[in-house]
């Protein structure tokens, strides 16, 4: 299926060698809403900046990338270049998810430091990419001194070994408790809170339970595998699979071969055996749970312990936001199936994921027969066009649109009406109160954003990758947007639209 849901912008490559900025806000109003250009501040005069390095905080407040002179580096942090450095390293900088910090990794006089909110930390020969704790007030990483890695946790020393599992370590969801898979003497041992466990060949990555409370992981010793929950074993098995905690973090099931069959393990008691089983998946309740399963060479779904029918092969599932309804994707042959409510869709060549409304009452899904592709809401086909993306419901469920392309032109589909023309078309969001949709539309190479098929007089050449259309209120959206300056580098900028109400 071919989808502009996100495209990115591929005159960045080659052209940012340097990045220039707007020198002030700009306002353009039209008849029905208010267009405001807010840039970021502008480059540092006699540095050159790289445009790899540009990061954007979450809430699309801050910027920051990295800048070179003389050989030497520093990190421009909103408009202000900070110490210089002898270099910084290449993952760097990285902004917490409250957007409120930012930290980078600078090398100077033979070491290297992390360096947080504009503090340094202490020094080390070698220094991972540091992580933050989901509620932004922690930072992990690894310094590495001699032959010694060291875990380095809030700037304090949690322990060193002689090597760490490649991105096995982090916080728990609560951000209270972390977790490391350390080498020593080439086994695997798993550190959480400080205190080491057992010893294994090997281990997977852990898992905290969804109150922070329980951690699990399986790992081997000779030739047979354990379920390991808070540091206590379970029994041995020829091999174990996906583990999961149930959403109120009081069970654990977890896959387990015996001979060449495998089971689900729930709280000691043995499931049916199949010759192969897919990843539980629990309802947005947590009451009820779904699981594909083989048998021979047919799949099939088991939902609240009841199997339905065999297919050659299952995809995506999900539920509905009520939990009431379930739907997947299934094959059989060369033809394609949506099953929804255990009942499946016409055959297609191919289907997309079902998509359910967020009041759960409606379910489409894009497919395509042939050379035609279209979207069939509540089991109803709809116009068919060259290509469609997968459809996008309103917050209260009551509209669905999506991307559509014909006659060598893509347009939005809206309550099955088209919109304006474009040679591209992305990124669509509706407004939090279901009565604006916005998307960005290109024509002769440059990008505006369009509100209810009208778009604002701002034009761009491009925007960032991911940049996401965000409703800040029902009546006021927000995206960041790029420029070409007249120096052929990047101008940034912050866009907003305001809608009369």
């Amino acid at each position: 299926m071919k989808s502009k849901m996100h495209i990115a912008g591929k005159m960045i490559t080659g052209m940012l060698a340097c990045i220039v900025f707007f020198a002030s806000a700009v306002i353009a109003d039209s008849a029905d809403f208010k267009e405001t250009v807010m840039p970021f501040p502008p480059p540092i005069e006699g540095w050159t900046s790289y445009a790899a390095s540009i990061k954007f905080s979450n809430d699309k407040q801050h910027m920051a990338y990295v800048v070179a002179k003389d050989k030497k580096m520093a990190v421009v942090y909103d408009g202000k270049i900070g110490p210089v450095y002898d270099a910084i390293a290449k993952d760097t900088p990285v902004f917490s998810p409250d957007s409120k910090r930012m930290v980078y990794t600078a090398f100077k006089s033979g070491k290297w430091r992390v360096v947080v909110d504009g503090r340094e930390l202490t020094p080390s020969e070698g220094i991972s990419t540091p992580g933050f704790s989901p509620d932004s007030s922690r930072i992990l990483y690894v310094g590495k001194n001699g032959a010694n890695q060291c875990l380095v946790i809030d700037g304090r020393e949690q322990g060193c070994f002689d090597g760490f599992g490649k991105d096995l370590m982090g916080f728990s969801k609560d951000s209270k408790r972390w977790v490391a898979v350390v080498v020593k003497e080439k086994q695997q041992i798993v550190v959480v809170d400080g205190q080491a466990g057992a010893a294994y060949e090997k281990v997977t990555p852990p898992l905290f339970s969804h109150d922070s409370r329980h951690i699990a992981y399986t790992a081997k010793r000779g030739e047979k595998w354990v379920m390991v929950t808070d540091g206590r074993e379970g029994p041995a098995h020829d091999g174990t699979g996906i583990f999961i905690f149930t959403p109120d973090s009081k069970h654990l099931l977890y896959a387990f071969k015996k001979g060449d069959k495998w089971r689900m393990m729930t709280d000691g008691k043995e499931g049916p055996a199949y010759d192969g089983l897919g990843i539980p998946v629990f309802s947005p309740d947590g009451k009820r749970l779904s699981q594909a399963a083989l048998r021979g060479e047919k799949w099939l779904m088991i939902i609240d312990g009841r199997e339905e029918a065999l297919w050659d092969e299952l995809f995506v599932m999900n539920y509905s936001p009520d939990s009431r309804r379930v739907a997947y994707n299934a094959r059989k042959g060369k033809q394609r199936f949506v099953v929804v409510d255990g009942q499946a869709s016409k055959a297609y060549d191919v289907a997309s994921r079902a998509v359910f409304s967020p009041d759960s009452r409606r379910v489409a899904f894009a497919a395509q027969r042939g050379d035609k592709w279209f979207v069939v809401l509540d089991g109803k086909e709809e116009k068919a066009y060259k290509a469609v993306s997968e459809p996008l419901f309103s917050p209260d469920g009551k509209h669905m649109a999506y991307l559509a392309q014909k006659e060598g032109i893509w347009l939005m589909v809206a309550d099955g009406k088209e919109g304006p023309a474009y040679a591209n078309v992305a990124n669509p969001a509706w407004s939090p109160d279901s009565r604006h949709l916005a998307y960005w539309g290109e024509q002769s190479g440059l990008w505006h954003v369009c509100v209810d098929g009208q778009p604002g007089k701002n034009a761009f050449n491009w925007f960032p990758q991911n940049a996401s259309i965000e409703f800040a209120a029902p009546n006021r959206l927000r995206v960041l947007a790029m420029k070409q300056g007249s120096a052929g580098g990047a101008e940034f900028s912050r866009y907003e639209i305001e809608i009369p109400r």
